[in-house]
């Protein structure tokens, strides 16, 4: 998604997004693995996350690149994970049913279930935007693509 959303952008652009995104998202790694607490480990990866909303914004806005039909998948592949971190986190259904869904519905397995749909819509905009970027033609505005 990075990548296809700054593919038309001049190259010192299209190098410093994909630095800032590797190099949050390998800080958010590391603070990750030093985290003491599930929410700590959750808001190291904000950085990054925030760093996607941005570039989905500017997809949707028509200002940078990617498949405009994937747009939806864009913003499911990062809801959907959001809100399987915050099922995860808040062990919602522990807290409503206890001890009734320790076995099959669980927070930590409904967290996982949401992770794979996340990527699902991650595979649908990867191969939509692979196809648009073999065809795009990166000479005419980015508004207009």
């Amino acid at each position: 998604m990075v990548t296809a959303t700054v593919y038309c952008a001049p190259a010192p652009l299209r190098y410093l997004a994909l630095a800032v995104y590797c190099l949050g998202s390998l800080l958010g790694l590391y603070k990750a693995m030093r985290a003491w607490s599930p929410w700590e480990r959750r808001l190291c990866f904000a950085a990054p996350f925030c760093m996607r909303l941005l570039l989905a914004g500017a997809r949707a806005a028509r200002f940078g690149g990617g498949d405009p039909h994937a747009i939806l998948h864009v913003f499911l592949q990062d809801a959907v994970s959001l809100g399987g971190g915050v099922i995860g986190a808040l062990h919602i259904p522990e807290k409503w049913f206890p001890g009734t869904v320790d076995r099959c519905l669980n927070s930590h397995n409904i967290m996982h279930v949401l992770v794979v749909l996340a990527v699902y819509s991650m595979h649908q905009v990867t191969t939509k935007d692979l196809a648009w970027m073999s065809r795009v033609d990166c000479r005419t505005p980015l508004r207009h693509l």
